[in-house]
């Protein structure tokens, strides 16, 4: 008798420890279902767009995941905590290459988190204060992207009012069969792009959309540098474009931006352009 007693007294125990332990593990719940960017300085800076897909988050400074937006996801801490709220991207539109995106500041703030309960938040990030731009948004008359010693070809980017997306106006890029070849840049001699080990990383934002491939590259004084090829898209997307492997691989003194495409014998293509940026440190 005396062993059956021993023995519920141990179940007992045990349960009453599990329970307890499940008490313990209640969590608390973060919610974000959109996020945003502030433009603080809007001539250096240019557009607000963005395409960040997820966030990353830290608690006491301490790494918990990242998590594509929107997102709900459980916490396993209650009361003050220091959150750190960081924004990520595709790195070339690759949804298995995720990082931080190194010209946004991190969102930092303390906070009470309470068992069961969701803590929502939206959170706005901006540009680092020591990130350096060259933009086209084509919101002007003179267009940065033209000719380029790669081809003798006549089809420009033209300027298209816009009414329903981000700007006042934006590129426009058609190639058929009377014209079926269209390659441009930057002016590499008046406009050139200057990069250094020092700079770290150099990414181009870029908004498109497309009824087929296209592709973004570098050229220097004596090669042309395919980066990355751009898939059809029926609406405007946000891409950031690691440019930083390229220029390593490849080091000169200056560089030049530069957008090509070829008719796909198909429809007109049409590849319109829009809030490009070139972000580096300065």
């Amino acid at each position: 008798m005396g062993k059956y007693l021993i023995a519920i007294i141990l179940y007992s125990f045990f349960v009453f420890q599990s329970c307890d332990s499940k008490k313990e593990d209640i969590p608390s719940y973060i919610q974000i279902d959109t996020v945003e960017v502030e433009i603080k300085d809007q001539p250096k800076e240019g557009s607000s767009s963005h395409s960040i897909s997820d966030v990353w988050i830290y608690i006491d400074d301490v790494y918990q995941g990242n998590y594509e937006i929107p997102a709900k996801f459980p916490v396993l801490s209650s009361g003050k905590h220091s959150i750190t709220l960081r924004a990520g991207i595709k790195r070339n539109g690759i949804a298995a290459s995720r990082e931080e995106y190194p010209f946004y500041n991190y969102v930092k703030f303390d906070t009470i988190l309470t068992e069961a309960t969701i803590l929502n938040l939206t959170p706005k990030f901006s540009y680092i204060s020591n990130a350096k731009f060259w933009i086209e948004d084509f919101n002007d008359v003179d267009i940065k992207i033209g000719t380029t010693p790669y081809t003798d070809t006549d089809t420009t980017i033209q300027l298209i009012a816009d009414t329903n997306h981000i700007g006042e106006s934006y590129g426009a890029i058609y190639v058929n069969s009377e014209r079926p070849d269209f390659i441009a840049s930057t002016n590499m001699e008046t406009d050139p792009i200057y990069y250094s080990t020092s700079s770290r990383r150099l990414f181009l934002e870029l908004e498109y959309k497309n009824n087929q491939y296209f592709y973004v590259g570098l050229h220097t004084d004596t090669e042309l540098l395919q980066v990355e090829m751009i898939n059809p898209s029926d609406n405007w997307k946000k891409i950031y474009i690691d440019l930083t492997q390229t220029i390593i691989n490849n080091p000169k003194e200056k560089y030049a931006l530069v957008f090509s495409a070829l008719y796909n014998g198909e429809q007109q293509g049409e590849i319109f352009l829009n809030n490009i940026k070139l972000v580096s440190y300065e």
